[in-house]
């Protein structure tokens, strides 16, 4: 029990150190092809197992896990000087734009590369769960399928060899492709013995499976499912990566904005709430996956990293996202929109960030306890 933690522990600090130091590395790239200098990059925090001076830039692995950062000359407040051509607060607002935008690139990028590693090995195809069946994914060629959650022990669905991970792809030769069409088959054949066509997720193999549909229930939880697939032609073939980051990337900006509307309309915030996981919340998601194996985590590792990219470009203090906003407000009316000014909003939106954090970090301890202890 205790290995399986510690194991967890490094596995989630090893992908949360690769998705920061890919958007850390945006913003160092950014930097550079500005010609603003960097004083500092370092993957993990100090104090530093190792270091070297490389020009004008200091770069460093430091013993704490869980991130990384730069520290771009002119930033803060004390270091700003317009005469330098070096520093960030002398360069023009599209340089500022660019640097502040690379770092949810570098994100996009990750992603993009570990989902062609991880969509490889299964000739570009990929399963994702579905809270709305209806969805449709904008690129990509989409097959909805139920996959069986849980057999429940000495039902009809456990006496006739259904198991956990079972997509059901037809019964009595009828395709069922959600819910809604499982339950309408099941409440017009009660009393009858139904053909369930499944197939293995993992091994791909189909076989047939006879179920008595002599209850109300027969004894499965299951969920909707979506297979996309990018190997029906060429150009799905060469982008399918790309493809699959922008699918991902609208499928999740979808859900979220109906659970905070469905949280509007209940008047209930825990809707949406639930919908937000934060680094506990990550950390059980990690536990429980590592029996998945190492593509899986790649996987997870890729969301994640599309996660960061998405809530950095959300319009608030302190992310890059307000940021982009503050500099183009700033452009319009400079003598208004200080750097001083740019400063005491970034600190009052990082504490009010911290604070969301906290209270999502007592949310997950309670939603993932299980899970995690």
């Amino acid at each position: 029990m205790i290995l399986d933690f510690l194991l967890a522990l490094i596995v989630f600090a090893l992908i949360i150190t690769i998705v920061v130091t890919a958007h850390e590395l945006g913003h160092f790239w950014g930097a550079k092809k500005t010609k603003t200098k960097v004083t500092e990059f370092a993957v993990g925090f100090p104090p530093f197992i190792w270091k070297k001076q490389k020009g004008e830039t200091l770069f460093g692995i430091g013993i704490i896990p869980f991130g990384g950062y730069n520290k771009i000359y002119g930033e803060s407040v004390e270091a700003k000087d317009k005469s330098d051509p070096a520093s960030y607060t002398s360069k023009k607002t599209r340089e500022k734009l660019l640097i502040i935008v690379s770092g949810v690139i570098g994100n996009f990028i990750l992603s993009i590369i570990l989902f062609y590693i991880v969509l490889m090995p299964s000739h570009l195809t990929s399963t994702i769960g579905l809270i709305n069946p209806d969805y449709k994914f904008p690129l990509g060629y989409q097959e909805n399928y139920l996959m069986i959650n849980y057999v429940e022990e000495g039902s009809p669905a456990n006496y006739g060899g259904l198991n956990k991970d079972d997509i059901i792809l037809a019964i009595n030769g009828e395709r069922i492709k959600n819910a809604n069409e499982l339950k309408e088959t099941l409440n017009s054949t009660k009393g009858e013995a139904l053909a369930f066509l499944v197939e293995n997720r993992k091994t791909k193999e189909k076989s047939t499976h006879i179920i008595a549909n002599m209850e109300e229930k027969i004894g499965i939880g299951y969920s909707n499912i979506a297979e996309l697939s990018y190997n029906t032609n060429l150009k799905d073939k060469i982008f399918a990566g790309v493809f699959h980051t922008y699918n991902f990337t609208s499928y999740s900006m979808s859900t979220l904005g109906n659970m905070i509307a469905k949280s509007f309309a209940a008047k209930d915030i825990s809707i949406a709430g639930n919908a937000v996981a934060g680094p506990v919340g990550i950390f059980a998601i990690t536990k429980v996956s590592l029996s998945e194996g190492f593509l899986y985590m790649l996987n997870i590792t890729a969301i994640i990293s599309l996660a960061l990219a998405v809530t950095n470009l959300l319009p608030l203090p302190a992310l890059d996202g307000g940021k982009c906003i503050y500099l183009v407000l700033q452009k319009l009316r400079p003598r208004f929109f200080t750097d001083e000014l740019s400063e005491k909003i970034d600190g009052v939106g990082f504490i009010a960030l911290m604070a969301l954090g906290v209270l999502i970090v007592v949310k997950d301890v309670f939603q993932f306890k299980d899970l995690i202890f």
